[in-house]
């Protein structure tokens, strides 16, 4: 499946190459006008100097004559190649135009499909029957509806990432959850999967949030790459309490190989770093 983690932030690198690329050539084309018109104002000046400086009622002589008719002729070429110079840059800018307004209108798909997943899933958290982060009292079930951090099935997944999903129900006689992906696969669906308890790690709502310990600085833990349904291994840089920007808000985070970048990510998605087994 198609996911929205960080792997697919390369997939718009060749995009962005070619982006870069046209750019760099405008920037060269710039700097060839503008050396043009210095070139231009040079061969202006030399004429107008020999204006000033001829009388041309008394004649001139040939040799001035010739500098002025390679001068003329040399203004021409300029303006000539200035001309072409200047048609190349707004052609190559329509391009980047274009290719831009076609990469927003993408992302800006993605925000608004991202900003319904996360109303939908705040409408389920609020609803009487789902109440996330919390357990039936039998036997600690996570009751349904509740956001977890779900880490797929092997055979589903290779990388075995923990995606955002949200349980179904628990099989008790398989003793097994069932979850949802808030995500849609390249068809439109919604994967389902059956995962073991330690799988599964409930993420705490407004509620809970306000009474759940704070993860302390230097702690690994597994955040929600921002923009994406994907959770990955971190280290706490501030925790919400020492945030400056967003206290008690958010805490700010360093993902690992995400060349040492700081990241906020909301409170409620920085949970505990499961262990190993």
């Amino acid at each position: 499946m198609d996911r929205k983690s960080r792997t697919s932030r390369s997939a718009s690198l060749e995009d962005t190459n070619e982006e870069l690329s046209l750019w760099k050539q405008i920037c060269s084309s710039l700097t060839k006008l503008e050396n043009i018109q210095k070139e231009t104002e040079s061969v202006l000046n030399s004429i107008n100097k020999i204006h000033l400086a001829v009388n041309f009622d008394e004649g001139i002589s040939l040799n001035l004559s010739q500098r002025l008719k390679d001068y003329y002729q040399s203004g021409i070429e300029l303006s000539s190649s200035e001309a072409r110079t200047i048609n190349d840059i707004i052609e190559k800018v329509s391009v980047l135009i274009a290719l831009r307004e076609a990469s927003e209108n993408i992302n800006d798909q993605k925000r608004k499909k991202r900003k319904t997943e996360a109303d939908e899933l705040k409408s389920s958290n609020s609803s009487p029957s789902s109440t996330s982060a919390k357990k039936a009292k039998n036997n600690d079930i996570i009751l349904p509806g509740t956001s977890v951090a779900a880490k797929q099935p092997k055979q589903k997944d290779k990388n075995e990432e923990w995606i955002l999903a949200v349980v179904i129900n628990f099989q008790a006689d398989k003793n097994k959850y069932h979850v949802e992906d808030v995500d849609q696969d390249e068809f439109g669906q919604k994967q389902r999967y059956l995962l073991p308890p330690r799988n599964v790690i409930p993420v705490p709502d407004g509620r809970d949030i306000r009474h759940a310990p704070e993860i302390g600085a230097g702690n690994d833990v597994l955040a929600l790459y921002p923009g994406t349904t994907c959770f990955y291994k971190a280290t706490v840089i501030l925790p919400p309490s020492k945030h400056a920007k967003n206290k008690d808000i958010t805490y700010q985070v360093q993902f690992e190989d995400d060349n040492n970048e700081m990241k906020d990510v909301q409170r409620e998605h920085v949970l505990e770093m499961p262990k190993s087994k």
